[in-house]
């Protein structure tokens, strides 16, 4: 998780979580885990005595409660248990990035939040694969197909960052709505649906539509918001702070390091 990203889930706590800082909420943390060479992590910018954080990833390691059997089938979350989900610096990584959004919309609460962000540019990432990026129009679309509310979506083309502008950070909130018992099992039919539509052979036939909820969500003490422009408003702020003259220093110097590297790179190994 770099700089700009980390500062991004602190917007997203100050903006939206403020009003629900004494509730008992669990916060899922989707894509946990700290690797080599990093340190940041949304477990800090979430810690809270109220809330119950939970770190999950694909393997156990380093900040990570839950390791699930199947990205794509979070067995070990159950449906409608979580107040609030983080996933930052995921989705580039996500083969089906389609069906983690299906999975969580199936975890939220009745008016959960879903905070994430994900590179809209910069180079080659693999853990262990680095497959999409993402613009304007991409966070906007997936909420829709999830069947959550847009309450913000923006990505980072200004430079207004000292550090990490080159992933131009495309970063969401969503809210999902409250659900009465219909439209439960309507989430339900369709994340199992995207579950199996993956491989070959999708397994259309082995859904088991008798087993769908026929009961209302567990709502979450966080109430019905607005959006509120906060990753916006942040980058203003820090435009304002930083005069024109040293950011456009900072982005030749960041151009100088770029031709260096790719000057005493041999040319079998750029990716560029």
């Amino acid at each position: 998780m770099h700089d700009s990203a980390n500062d991004k889930a602190r917007v997203f706590r100050k903006a939206y979580l403020s009003a629900v800082e004494t509730s008992p909420l669990t916060v899922l943390d989707v894509g946990s885990a700290i690797v080599d060479g990093q340190s940041l992590s949304n477990r800090d910018v979430m810690s809270n005595p109220a809330w119950k954080l939970v770190g999950m990833d694909i393997e156990p390691g380093l900040n990570v409660d839950v390791a699930v059997a199947d990205p794509y089938d979070w067995k070990e979350i159950a449906t409608g248990s979580v107040d609030v989900v983080t996933c930052s610096e995921v989705f580039e990584h996500a083969e089906y990035f389609w069906i983690t959004i299906l999975e969580i919309s199936r975890v939220l609460k009745g008016n959960g939040l879903a905070f994430i962000t994900s590179p809209g540019g910069g180079p080659r990432h693999r853990f262990p694969v680095d497959c999409w990026r993402f613009y304007d129009d991409a966070f906007p679309a997936l909420a829709r197909y999830a069947g959550l509310n847009l309450l913000e979506a923006q990505v980072q083309w200004v430079p207004a960052y000292r550090r990490g502008i080159q992933w131009r950070d495309s970063s969401a909130v969503m809210q999902k709505p409250v659900r009465d018992a219909a439209a439960s099992r309507l989430d339900a039919a369709r994340s199992m649906i995207g579950k199996s539509l993956r491989g070959a052979a999708p397994a259309l036939t082995e859904l088991d539509l008798s087993a769908l909820p026929n009961t209302p969500l567990p709502l979450s003490p966080i109430p019905a918001l607005q959006g509120k422009a906060a990753f916006a408003a942040r980058e203003a702020e820090l435009l304002a702070a930083d005069s024109n003259v040293l950011r456009k220093a900072r982005l030749v110097f960041r151009q100088l390091r770029e031709i260096r590297r790719i000057i005493t790179t041999p040319m079998k190994d750029l990716h560029l």
